[in-house]
C-alpha cells in the first residue's frame, strides 16, 4: 500500500474521476475533489460523503486562484474535468505531479504531465448524455426496442469496465516518478474487439431479448456514409501501458455486457398495473 498524500481530483465527481476517488479514500490518500457539476454529481460521491479524508469543492477549473489554492495543499493531481484550465500551470508551479486526459492535456506532455487516453469506459455512475454504444444497445434490448446499427456494422470497438480504468490508473499514479511515466502517453482502452454488429446480436442473446436488429445508414450532416470510423484518430492501444505497470483488463466484454443488463434492468421504468408502458423509442431512433 503506498503510503498517504494528498491527491486533487478534477472532475471527480463524474464517472471515472468518483470511482478513482473511493479508490483512492481506500488506499488512504487524502482527496480534494474539484467539480463544477456540469456534469457530475455529488450523488457519485455518496458513498465516500462521510470520510474526513475527503474534501469536495464545487468550482471550475477555470478559477486560476481555486486551482492554484488547491494545487499547493496536494502531491498530485488527476485532471479529469473538461477543460484544460489553469490546473497545468498550477501544477508546474507547485512542483505537484500531474496526470491529466489527453483531450485536455496533450500539450501538457511536454512539461512532464503523464497524459492518458479513455477508450470507451462503461460502468455505473455514467451520465445517459455519456453512455457508450455498449450501453444504448442494451438499453435498447433490455426494453426490447428495435437495435438501430448505422452503416454497416462492421466498425471494430471495445470495451472497459470502468474499475478496469481505475486500476490503470492507480498503476500509472504509482509510477508518476518513473523516467518512462513522465512526459508520456498511455491508452486505458480494452482487449477485445467486436464489430457493432455483433454487439447489437451479442446484447440480444445474452439479454435475452426478442429485439430486433435494424440497419440504418450512417449519417453526417443528413449525407448517408459508409463508415463512421473516423480515419483521423489514432487506434487506441494499451501495450506501452501494460509493459510499464503489468496492467491488464480483469473483465472481458461478456463480464461487461451481463453488468450493463443487470444495471439496465434495475433502472426500467416499473409499470404498475392498469397504466400503459411508457411509449417506446421510434424505431430508427439515432441515441448518440
Amino acid at each position: 500500500m503506498p503510503a498517504p498524500a494528498t491527491y486533487l481530483v478534477t472532475g471527480g465527481a463524474g464517472f471515472i474521476g468518483s470511482h478513482l476517488a473511493d479508490a483512492l479514500l481506500g488506499q488512504g490518500h487524502t482527496v480534494l475533489v474539484l467539480d463544477d457539476l456540469s456534469t457530475g454529481a455529488r450523488a457519485n460521491l455518496a458513498a465516500a460523503w462521510s470520510d474526513p479524508r475527503l474534501r469536495f469543492v464545487r468550482g471550475s477549473v477555470l478559477d486560476e486562484r481555486l486551482a492554484d489554492e488547491l494545487v499547493a495543499r496536494c502531491d498530485t493531481v488527476v485532471h479529469l474535468a473538461p477543460g484544460t484550465g489553469a490546473i497545468g500551470a498550477a501544477a508546474l508551479r507547485h512542483g505537484a505531479r500531474l496526470l491529466t486526459a489527453a483531450a485536455d492535456g496533450r500539450g501538457e506532455a511536454a512539461s512532464g504531465a503523464t497524459v492518458v487516453r479513455h477508450g470507451d469506459t462503461v460502468g455505473p455512475r455514467q451520465s445517459p448524455v455519456h453512455a457508450t454504444q455498449l450501453t444504448r444497445l442494451v438499453r435498447r434490448a433490455v426494453a426490447g426496442e428495435p437495435l438501430a446499427v448505422h452503416g454497416d456494422g462492421t466498425r471494430a470497438c471495445r470495451f472497459l469496465d470502468v474499475a478496469d480504468a481505475v486500476g490503470a490508473l492507480l498503476a500509472l499514479l504509482a509510477l508518476l516518478a518513473h523516467p518512462g511515466a513522465a512526459g508520456a502517453e498511455f491508452d486505458v482502452v480494452g482487449d477485445e474487439e467486436i464489430a457493432v454488429l455483433d454487439l447489437a446480436e451479442r446484447a440480444v442473446a445474452r439479454s435475452g431479448s426478442a429485439s430486433p436488429v435494424r440497419h440504418f445508414p450512417y449519417v453526417v450532416d443528413r449525407v448517408p456514409h459508409g463508415s463512421c470510423a473516423r480515419a483521423a484518430d489514432r487506434p487506441l492501444d494499451a501495450s506501452r501501458l501494460r509493459e510499464l505497470t503489468g496492467w491488464r483488463p480483469a473483465r472481458g466484454l461478456d463480464d461487461i455486457l451481463d453488468a450493463a443488463i443487470a444495471r439496465a434492468r434495475d433502472e426500467a421504468p416499473v409499470v404498475l398495473p392498469g397504466l400503459r408502458a411508457p411509449a417506446a423509442s421510434p424505431a430508427g431512433q439515432h441515441l448518440g
